[in-house]
């Protein structure tokens, strides 16, 4: 899916990249809240502050969202559809899982929100299902360049933050 994203030439609008960024952030608040820290606390923890952690989540969010348009495009393009029998064996199987009623399930989550991860789950499985192994490219052996003295220096608490972010965005393309 990764590949297929890097592949794809889609517009990523700016407004898409925030509300990804956005939903990160919420998701990393929820973590450390379940782990008794605001993110607040971790943002001064690790030397930084709120705009620091938003950079640090920058890169994350914007894989996530070109995977997301580029999922979003290949439904459309092959005219991807979930069926009435879909949403229901998928909703036996959260009841299942969870041990709840299906009427409780069907309450908790929205049919809309359902729908789209299924078509997605679709989506991924055509990638999958279809994808080519590429030969790698050959690369002439090179001597390692010499490290340049302008270059940003980064720290062990920004490449902390850093390190966190792509973990999060790992965790939502497993999703």
């Amino acid at each position: 899916v990764d590949k297929a994203a890097e592949n794809a030439t889609v517009e990523m609008p700016a407004s898409l990249i925030e509300m990804e960024l956005d939903t990160q952030m919420e998701r990393f608040a929820y973590q450390l809240q379940m782990s008794g820290y605001s993110v607040d606390q971790y943002a001064k923890m690790m030397g930084g502050d709120m705009a620091t952690m938003r950079n640090a989540f920058r890169p994350a969010a914007e894989k996530q969202a070109k995977v997301n348009v580029t999922l979003a495009k290949i439904v459309e393009a092959e005219g991807i559809t979930v069926t009435d029998e879909d949403m229901a064996a998928e909703y036996e199987s959260m009841a299942k899982q969870y041990e709840l009623e299906v009427e409780k399930i069907k309450d908790m989550v929205p049919a809309e929100e359902l729908k789209s991860s299924l078509e997605t789950r679709k989506a991924v499985k055509l990638i999958v299902e279809n994808a080519v192994a590429a030969k790698p490219k050959k690369t002439a052996a090179k001597k390692p360049a010499a490290k340049k003295t302008t270059a940003k220096k980064t720290t062990k608490k920004t490449e902390a933050v850093e390190e966190k972010a792509e973990e999060a965005t790992e965790a939502k393309t497993e999703e």
